[in-house]
């Protein structure tokens, strides 16, 4: 049986799937912090709604939780994302490809809403899927 942690990131998730953006607010807290190298942090909810909402869209994605594991106030998650660039992404005007990655993401909790995420993207394997040109390890 899911903790209420899980619970909670298992919601998320399904506002996520749905688009429901409105609706972040039941999951997340005002000051929500979002981490992620390469990036400057977030630290508000609406700053990460309009993030989030732009990916989302650009991408067509759907979050696929394969792994969402509570400890404490927080909740390690591993979630297969699928979609296809249908819009401007990270420059790259849409190319139609289909797109297939991963995210590993830390969630911290406090009172029963999340207040901060640290999330590792595999964004090596989507830039290649993009069609952006990768370094070569050999000849």
């Amino acid at each position: 049986m899911p903790s209420e942690n899980e619970k909670l990131y298992l919601k998320f998730a399904d506002i996520f799937n749905r688009r429901d953006y409105d609706q972040l607010d039941e999951v997340m807290v005002a000051d929500f912090v979002d981490h992620h190298p390469g990036l400057v942090d977030v630290t508000s909810l609406e700053v990460y709604r309009k993030n989030l909402a732009g990916v989302i869209d650009a991408l067509e994605m759907v979050a696929t939780p394969e792994d969402v594991v509570g400890a404490g106030d927080q909740v390690f998650t591993r979630i297969l994302l699928t979609g296809k660039h249908v819009g401007d992404f990270l420059g790259q005007a849409p190319t139609g490809n289909e797109l297939r990655w991963y995210t590993h993401e830390l969630w911290r909790v406090e009172d029963g809403r999340f207040v901060e995420r640290w999330a590792v993207d595999d964004l090596l394997t989507l830039v290649g899927q993009l069609g952006v040109p990768l370094p070569s390890w050999g000849d």
